[in-house]
């Protein structure tokens, strides 16, 4: 669905009635992450060589020689302000978490204004032109700052000659996010869409609907010795391996350069953080290896959110068995558990679409003509 909105133009409101910017404290800049994880071979994926450019799809962006102004990179020393901003907020859509802006903030090249009461998250992503996320803020409380952020942000990108571009926008942000410009489109990211499922579901696996995953399980239970454990820094060598092994099974691109390829990186960035970062995990042990793990924590106050689920896919049922683990021993408490996006991958659509979600949690690109 395109919806092409004609109304009063957030870009004719002068710069000076724009919020100002208040910013927490400052954002100095991320130093290098350097770990050789040891495991066979010896593969430093923190250490990946970065290309500057965007893909053939995108703008040729030298992001070494641009000028960020108030964009700074994200650090983990801002995790108390933005886990304060966003749990305020309540958020319902993936993204909106720390974890997500840390684990993939050299990948995908996150930086982070503060205008008013609005935090303004910025993507230069190697795949994909320059997006931003819609001001993270009061939307309804505070409109004003709502619209003073997003000039901010229009201004930034029409410096640097960029269309103004939305991804991942809340159904709920849309109406408040069109109005303000004289011609946009508003497109569904069906791709992007978060699924969310009762935990309770997840647990019981209850009802002729989840008759396969339930015969999974006992497969792996009859055929194989296993043991759930809870994450631990100790543990982190073991998940880097089971990653690197499905890349390979795989034949990714990672293993040729190709940083943007998977998510094996952001994922290691994750994992070497994972205390710090409040997340909880957990692996399987089969026949006394770790074969499979998974991380996750809480993304507001009913709802908990799965970053990474890896395992050896020569184990039948190892998957549906760490998925219903996980949700029974860490997120009994929630209500929900959001389980992220497909990324219009057909195989993913189908699994995640297998575990019959309650709901799909809508995103929208807001591209500003």
């Amino acid at each position: 669905m395109v919806i092409t909105m004609n109304e009063s133009c957030c870009c004719t409101i002068c710069s000076e009635q724009a919020a100002g910017a208040d910013a927490p404290a400052g954002f100095p800049s991320i130093g290098a992450v350097n770990i050789e994880p040891d495991y066979e071979p010896n593969v430093n994926v923190l250490n990946m060589p970065v290309e500057p450019l965007l893909a053939t799809d995108a703008p040729d962006i030298d992001i070494t020689s641009l000028d960020f102004g108030p964009f700074k990179q994200v650090e983990l020393s801002d995790k108390a302000v933005f886990d304060r901003h966003f749990m305020a907020l309540n958020p319902q859509i993936s993204d909106l978490t720390f974890s997500n802006l840390f684990m993939w903030r050299n990948m995908i090249n996150f930086r982070v204004a503060w205008f008013g009461g609005f935090a303004c998250i910025l993507a230069i992503p190697r795949a994909y032109p320059p997006y931003l996320y819609a001001p993270v803020g009061d939307v309804a409380g505070d409109p004003a700052g709502f619209s003073g952020a997003v000039v901010q942000c229009c201004d930034f990108f029409r410096a640097n000659g960029w269309q103004p571009r939305f991804r991942c926008v809340p159904i709920d942000v849309v109406p408040a996010l069109t109005r303000l410009f004289k011609s946009c489109e508003c497109e569904e990211d069906r791709d992007f869409y978060d699924y969310l499922y009762l935990a309770s579901d997840l647990i019981e696996l209850r009802g002729k609907k989840y008759d396969g995953k339930r015969n999974h399980i006992k497969r792996f239970t009859r055929q194989y010795e296993y043991e759930y454990v809870k994450m631990s820094p100790a543990h982190i060598d073991d998940c880097l391996r089971i990653m690197y092994d499905r890349c390979v099974e795989n034949d990714c691109d990672c293993l040729r350069g190709v940083e943007y390829a998977c998510d094996r990186q952001p994922s290691a960035e994750l994992l070497l953080h994972f205390e710090a970062l409040d997340c909880r995990g957990a692996l399987i042990s089969v026949d006394g290896r770790f074969e499979a793990f998974t991380v996750g924590e809480a993304l507001n106050r009913d709802t908990a959110v799965i970053y990474i689920e890896k395992a050896n896919t020569a184990i039948t049922g190892i998957y549906t068995f760490i998925n219903r683990q996980f949700a029974e021993q860490e997120w009994s408490s929630m209500t929900y558990i959001n389980r992220e996006e497909d990324e219009g991958v057909p195989g993913l659509r189908k699994a995640k679409l297998s575990y019959h979600p309650v709901k799909l949690i809508e995103k929208y690109t807001v591209t500003c003509k």
